[in-house]
């Protein structure tokens, strides 16, 4: 077996010359060069992954914040709708009524426009009957009757938002404006320290009153059928309004009720919350 003998020695020698530990050089630096563009691809890939989930996290979060805005504005325009849109109607449309009472009280025609608010309360206390109150109501005694309707429909939407704060939650310094401006208006109704005036249960005693249902009020007919009713608790609520107008408001009074008035309307326009902002749905950032 010489022959064997002699490759053994030269496979020895081979290996041992600089061939192969060249070749084991090159090897560990191959091997080396693997290892490091393994650590570098797993590093890029944690980052990129890293980068690509708070990506998501944020997408998430504002996918979030805007389903919040879309639903604080439905919620906004449902309250709005609510509470803000009649209170506002009443508001005008009592201020307008004041506007016409200061200038009939300041004119000779005052002691006639008294004589209407009379002939109701006469009505309601029974103290002398209206022959023919319904029609009456609805024609000659419209304007007094429904100035009586249209202050009850005041104090039924100002108690309605006094008694719920709707907005409290939401919009918290506007609630607290709004019912500061509730409270100025419903002040107008009383001066002589209380003595004279709505007092201020009174209106809420009204309005509860005109509250028939969660969001509705009495309607005209409704009211008119309440002064012509045999039933003294429904007729009671309107004496003290009908002696007001009959014989305690003055020229100068029911301009003062109708600028408070005003004020809110103008608060209510220029203050109440916004819902109509434009809102962008979100793209997937993900895409």
């Amino acid at each position: 077996m010489r022959w064997l003998s002699d490759f053994s020695m030269l496979f020895a020698f081979s290996a041992s010359g600089p061939n192969f530990q060249e070749n084991a050089v090159l090897a560990l630096i191959g091997g080396f060069v693997s290892l490091l563009l393994a650590i570098v691809s797993a590093l890029i890939a944690f980052f990129t992954a890293r980068a690509n989930f708070k990506r998501e996290v944020q997408r998430i979060r504002e996918q979030i914040d805007y389903q919040k805005k879309v639903e604080r504005g439905e919620q906004l325009t449902a309250l709005k709708q609510k509470y803000l849109a009649p209170l506002r109607y009443h508001a005008h449309i009592l201020a307008l009524r004041c506007e016409e009472l200061n200038t009939k009280l300041a004119s000779p025609e005052e002691q006639r426009v008294r004589n209407w608010f009379k002939q109701i309360k006469d009505h309601v206390t029974h103290d002398q009957r209206h022959p023919d109150f319904a029609i009456w109501a609805c024609y000659e005694g419209v304007f007094s009757v429904s100035t009586i309707y249209y202050t009850s429909c005041y104090f039924q939407c100002a108690r309605d938002l006094m008694a719920h704060v709707p907005f409290r939650e939401i919009v918290p310094s506007f609630s607290v404006d709004l019912e500061k401006q509730l409270a100025r208006v419903g002040q107008t109704f009383v001066w002589d320290n209380g003595e004279i005036g709505i007092w201020a249960p009174l209106q809420e005693v009204i309005g509860d009153t005109f509250t028939t249902a969660p969001g509705a009020r009495m309607s005209y007919a409704d009211m008119c059928r309440d002064q012509d009713t045999g039933d003294g608790f429904r007729r009671a609520p309107y004496v003290r309004p009908l002696d007001f107008y009959w014989q305690q408001m003055k020229s100068h009074n029911a301009a003062e009720i109708g600028a408070a008035l005003n004020e809110l309307v103008q608060f209510i326009d220029e203050h109440s919350p916004q819902t109509g902002q434009k809102v962008e749905p979100l793209l997937d950032k993900a895409s």
